[in-house]
């Protein structure tokens, strides 16, 4: 019995230290393994590049702190001199480190991003000032070159005006003159010759010099610095008053001579050019002025002077026509446009129709509508001014004074055909009555 209890004892003694051996290997392994995690934690918190990793690695500190909070004793005797908490704080203050480490890299990433952002917008805006100075400074040559051709396009312009106007006293005092002789004859084409290269010319330069403002000005991207030296020049120029001045030599040189169909053709087809190239510019020359009165006034002026030449061109026109009819003593009331000019002829041709005469008939036909009105000045007039009715109702009524004439013709040629054999037959009669008779006794002797 006693042998047993003791036996039992000693078993009692074995398991106690067992137990004892298997409680060191125990803490050991809490300990080691809580520092192996530890210090994966802190190389990982080292080498984390990314913020959410440094969420996740919070979250593992957290978790890590909670599952050996109950080993905290322990921890403090294994970890000895530093304590469980001193080692979860270190690593915490590792994270924050490496959240401010990722912070301050991602700064600097933005940084380098927005300097790179920068850097491309000086060198953009660099390459822009240098296109623009480039651009100022071809702009500022084109410019002066402008300005140059304006002042040379007014100096002619002005020197065409005065020879003009020279040739205008001369062509009117030869045309009060009178004079017939071939030399004043002679002197006076060649001057009205000279006046209408020069009208031509004037007309190229003025259109010339709307030209050059025009172009420069319809350029893109002109800034209102620009556009408002453009003005500049404008007046320097005297832009408006050139055109106006212009267009009332033109009126000048029609009001003072009668017209040549060639003479017509060439001074309508310059005012119609006159006319669209004026269209074209008006609204640019409207930009040149910041003043809405002085606008107003200067584009009407240029307005009512194309209009007054128009008129004049027009009036002229039906005036020389009519000096055809005067020069050969054909008595046609004056007409001053197309409409007139179809209903005075065609009152003319009914006069004639009641009282025909085939003298004046001859004239007007061969001296004045089959040549020079006809084959010359009518192909010089619009259909639109003359239309084909008005023209055809006047070759009707010419065709029917001639189907009149000529009814008249054979009339006379009937009746003097009749008169001469009547008188035939009266000779023939005298004759016969005045033959002597043979003597009664002849035949008996």
């Amino acid at each position: 019995m006693k042998k047993c209890a003791g036996l039992l004892t000693v078993f009692v003694l074995l398991l106690l230290q067992v137990g004892g051996v298997f409680a060191q290997v125990s803490d050991y392994e809490i300990i080691d393994t809580y520092k192996k995690k530890q210090q994966s934690l802190m190389e990982s918190l080292k080498t984390v590049q990314d913020p959410a990793q440094c969420d996740n690695l919070g979250n593992d500190i957290g978790r890590l702190e909670a599952a050996y909070e109950q080993h905290r004793k322990l921890l403090a005797e294994g970890l000895y001199p530093e304590s469980f908490d001193a080692s979860i704080a270190r690593l915490r203050e590792q994270l924050k480190k490496s959240r401010e480490r990722i912070a301050l890299a991602e700064e600097s990433k933005k940084d380098k991003e927005q300097i790179q952002v920068i850097t491309t917008k000086v060198e953009a805006a660099a390459q822009k000032i240098e296109v623009i100075s480039k651009q100022n400074a071809e702009y500022r040559a084109a410019v002066d070159k402008l300005t140059q051709d304006v002042q040379e396009l007014s100096t002619r312009i002005q020197r065409v005006t005065e020879e003009n106007t020279g040739l205008l006293s001369k062509i009117k005092a030869l045309q009060q003159e009178g004079r017939k002789d071939k030399e004043s004859i002679a002197k006076l084409r060649d001057m009205t010759e000279k006046l209408n290269a020069n009208i031509q010319d004037r007309n190229q330069l003025i259109v010339k010099m709307m030209d050059s403002l025009f172009s420069e000005y319809a350029k893109p991207g002109l800034t209102d610095a620009q556009k408002k030296s453009m003005f500049v020049i404008a007046q320097d120029n005297d832009y408006v008053s050139k055109i106006v001045g212009t267009i009332d030599g033109n009126v000048k040189y029609v009001e003072s001579a009668l017209l040549t169909p060639q003479n017509a053709k060439l001074i309508r087809d310059e005012q119609k050019k006159l006319a669209a190239k004026w269209d074209e510019i008006k609204p640019f020359v409207g930009k040149l002025y910041p003043d809405e009165q002085l606008k107003t006034r200067e584009l009407a002026a240029v307005d009512s002077r194309l209009t007054d030449l128009k008129r004049s061109i027009d009036e002229t026109t039906w005036k020389s026509i009519h000096q055809i009819f005067t020069a050969q003593n054909i008595a046609i009331v004056p007409f001053r446009n197309a409409g007139e000019f179809s209903a005075n002829l065609l009152a003319y041709i009914d006069e004639q129709l009641r009282n025909p005469s085939r003298e004046k008939y001859q004239t007007f036909r061969s001296k004045v509508w089959d040549s020079p009105i006809k084959d010359q000045w009518l192909p010089v007039i619009p259909v639109e001014e003359l239309t084909e009715r008005q023209r055809t109702d006047i070759e009707e009524r010419i065709a029917l004074w001639d189907k009149k004439i000529a009814t008249l013709f054979w009339r006379w040629l009937l009746i003097g055909g009749a008169g001469v054999a009547l008188i035939a037959i009266v000779v023939v009669l005298a004759r016969r009555k005045k033959k002597p008779l043979s003597p009664a006794g002849s035949h008996g002797t």
